[in-house]
């Protein structure tokens, strides 16, 4: 064999093992819990992501992927064989507070969950992105860096926060509070109760239909305010700052960016992702 030939093979080798260690620093879990009446689902991962879509009316089926972060795959065995999943009548908590703090430290977890359309639910990720579609109850969803996506179908709150990503929330038809540190936001829905969105820089788009009964104050460091419906003005108005009432005034919006433009216009159909 050739030195060329004896050094390719080297390297060939060496990727084959290192896929074949990485594979075994991988394993995924599977559990089905039955419910009944709304649950309460509580999810949380220090660094993965967490996607929910609703299902059936009386089972949470979650699947978790964990991976090793530092090569050691003796804890992503650990978690596969005894996830942190603990069930108390209709509540269920998932994530890595129901065990060894330190078997959690170098792992990732990705959660995929089913669960019914009734659920409350509350998702929270150190660092990941959040997915949610299909609910009807209440909703809090919170990353500490990356986006989340948020697609309702009830009359319930939502809460929305991130340190540093986008926000995207389809449906919201209740209450809403929304913000992050560095991110654009986009809602579609209508506010029948008060929304409150900030970021500190990006834009903030409202699709709310022409029809949409509200009292807004909207407000950027540096960018526009556009507002498509007829507005009565309350005070001054300027590119900068905007306040008034829109078809004689409803729940308050109040929207504000420190660097970025604030748009609010009536096309309010649910966007497709």
């Amino acid at each position: 064999m050739t030195r060329r030939s004896l050094f390719t093979a080297t390297i060939v080798f060496a990727l084959a093992t290192s896929v074949a260690l990485a594979a075994d620093f991988e394993a995924t879990f599977d559990k089905t819990l039955t419910v009944s009446g709304a649950p309460t689902v509580s999810i949380s991962t220090g660094a993965g992501t967490i996607h929910v879509t609703a299902g059936t009316d009386n089972q949470v089926h979650i699947v978790g992927h964990v991976r090793s972060r530092d090569g050691d795959d003796s804890a992503v065995k650990q978690i596969a064989a005894a996830p942190p999943i603990a069930q108390s009548d209709n509540t269920i908590t998932i994530g890595a507070s129901q065990g060894n703090s330190d078997l959690y430290r170098h792992v990732s977890i990705d959660y995929d969950v089913t669960t019914p359309r009734s659920t409350v639910l509350t998702a929270r990720s150190g660092s990941g992105d959040v997915g949610v579609a299909g609910l009807a109850g209440a909703l809090s969803a919170n990353s500490g860096s990356g986006s989340l996506h948020l697609t309702v179908t009830g009359t319930a709150d939502v809460k929305a926060q991130t340190g540093s990503g986008s926000i995207n929330l389809d449906g919201v038809a209740a209450g809403l509070r929304a913000g992050t540190g560095s991110g654009s936001i986009e809602v579609i829905g209508s506010p029948n109760a008060d929304w409150t969105l900030r970021t500190g820089s990006g834009n903030i788009h409202l699709k709310v239909g022409n029809n949409a009964r509200f009292t807004l104050d909207a407000s950027t460091g540096s960018g526009s305010v556009h507002v498509d419906q007829p507005m009565a003005t309350q005070g001054s108005a300027n590119r900068h700052h905007v306040s008034g009432t829109v078809n004689g005034g409803g729940s308050a919006i109040r929207a504000a960016t420190g660097s970025g433009d604030v748009i609010i216009n009536g096309a309010s159909t649910v966007s497709q992702r």
